[in-house]
């Protein structure tokens, strides 16, 4: 009995941790407010796949590119500083993109 109790203290602990850390993760990948980039598309990638350019050059922001693609599916790119590329996959057209920002 006094192991269920201890480790229903330990369960209530743990799981109240990670309740109280959620907020603090989602606040630090907020998005920025309104930063505005350039964006542009190209049919560079491979068998003239389509890409998503998106550059916030002096921003100050990281920033992630999503292509959407005629096969229907969606393309993400990695955070990274100041310019992002997302790319559709062999042969695949451009439908639409966008970008977010984050500090």
């Amino acid at each position: 009995m006094k192991r269920m109790i201890a480790m229903g203290a330990v369960a209530t602990a743990l799981f109240g941790s990670v309740g109280l850390a959620i907020p603090a993760v989602a606040s630090a990948q907020s998005m920025s407010p309104a930063v505005s980039c350039t964006t542009w598309t190209d049919t560079a990638g491979p068998g003239h796949a389509g890409r998503y350019h998106a550059k916030c050059a002096g921003k100050n922001v990281y920033v992630q590119a999503t292509i959407r693609c005629s096969d229907g599916s969606t393309q993400t790119s990695a955070w990274r500083w100041e310019y992002a590329k997302a790319e559709c996959p062999y042969g695949q057209a451009y439908r639409s993109g966008s970008y977010r920002t984050r500090a």
